[in-house]
């Protein structure tokens, strides 16, 4: 059974064409996610995954 993540930020497309977000769990974990690249990372924070978001958005040319 997957855990319930829910999306907490923007979906931004990338400059790939795919999406990238914010996800956080019923505990308060915070994941990076990029539908190109298919990143699904853990988050240290909000701000540092904002940045990231942003970053990541503008940067990922992968598309799946």
């Amino acid at each position: 059974m997957e855990e319930y993540r829910e999306i907490v930020s923007d979906i931004l497309t990338t400059a790939g064409g795919a999406e990238a977000w914010i996800e956080m769990n019923l505990s308060g974990y915070l994941t990076e996610r990029c539908t190109g690249c298919g990143a699904d990372e853990d988050a240290d924070g909000i701000a540092p995954a904002l940045q990231w978001l942003t970053d990541h958005a503008a940067t990922c040319t992968t598309r799946l």
